[in-house]
């Protein structure tokens, strides 16, 4: 089980219990720690001394989620692979429910599900992830490549997959400071199929130092890894690739970055001039550039 954590002494006890008082006992869990600057450290090696099963890596330098991830990663053991979030909580079956899944279905490569939404202090908010950040008509099971390329859909802390399946991906892209997840499961699904419980098996975490909540930075972080997955994706096709496109046009008019984004736009509709969203949001590009300033030379500043 890889359990990333940076700065969450006060989330990590409920964390790690939750983990090491599955129904099933057969695990290991490493706890990467990024670097913290906070007490983390002390509460990871307070549980190593505790329970055999923990494991501890202490980064000197703060590499972000992907790099804590493949540091756990790099010293795991065995052919099954769990992520949790050091703020999030586990359901006491959720593995035990999960492996009974993969043993019915052996072809499955990973297996996801539902999950609670808690409030920073750990309240039931009285929402599921599902309702939150699902699509519409969401197909959460299957091959689901053209899924992910338009978006993601697991909750990271529900997820328990084949060792393979990371081996396929190559790991979480350390160019990556978020949305390393999104990248990783768009490659796993080219080769394999996902299952999912539509149960809910974590409560998930959303408080305010979340970086799911960075607006801003997640824009820039949308960018790069749609980016990514076009330039690994030649075979996308075009109406799918248009859509992608729209995506990344708008979280560069999220970082006001005008110019890109129209480029990005006319990039969209030309790959499908059916896309009408990509032809609105282009025109919009359009005449925000002609709010901007002009100077002598008649140039406008974007």
């Amino acid at each position: 089980m890889l359990m990333p954590s940076f700065n969450y002494a006060r989330y990590l006890p409920s964390a790690i219990e939750s983990v090491l008082a599955q129904s099933h006992h057969d695990l290991e869990l490493i706890i990467t720690d990024d670097c913290s600057t906070d007490r983390s450290r002390e509460v990871a090696e307070r549980w190593k001394q505790k329970d055999s099963r923990v494991v501890t890596v202490f980064h000197e330098v703060n590499t972000g989620l992907s790099g804590a991830r493949n540091s756990g990663l790099a010293v795991a053991s065995g052919d099954f692979v769990a992520l949790c979030d050091a703020d999030d909580i586990w359901a006491e079956d959720k593995l035990k429910i999960q492996l009974e899944l993969f043993r019915e279905q052996p072809e499955l490569g990973v297996v996801h599900s539902d999950a609670l939404i808690i409030d920073g202090d750990g309240k039931l908010t009285g929402q599921r992830y599902s309702a939150e950040f699902h699509g519409e008509d969401q197909r959460c099971s299957g091959i689901l490549f053209e899924e992910f390329c338009l978006r993601n859909f697991v909750c990271n802390s529900t997820v328990l997959l084949r060792r393979e399946c990371l081996d396929y991906a190559g790991g979480f892209d350390q160019r990556l400071r978020s949305l390393e997840d999104w990248v990783c499961w768009a490659r796993i699904s080219r080769k394999y199929g996902f299952g999912y419980i539509d149960q809910p098996l974590v409560s998930y975490r959303v408080h305010q130092t979340n970086l799911s909540r960075q607006v801003s930075a997640m824009a820039g972080y949308r960018v790069t890894a749609v980016g990514l997955m076009l330039g690994e994706g030649k075979d996308i096709p075009r109406a799918l690739k248009s859509k992608m496109l729209y995506s990344v046009g708008v979280a560069q008019m999220e970082l006001a970055d005008w110019k890109a984004a129209r480029g990005t736009f006319r990039r969209a509709v030309a790959d499908d001039a059916f896309n009408l969203r990509a032809w609105a949001r282009w025109a919009q590009t359009l005449l925000e550039s002609a709010k901007r300033p002009k100077y002598g030379n008649g140039v406008t500043e974007i």
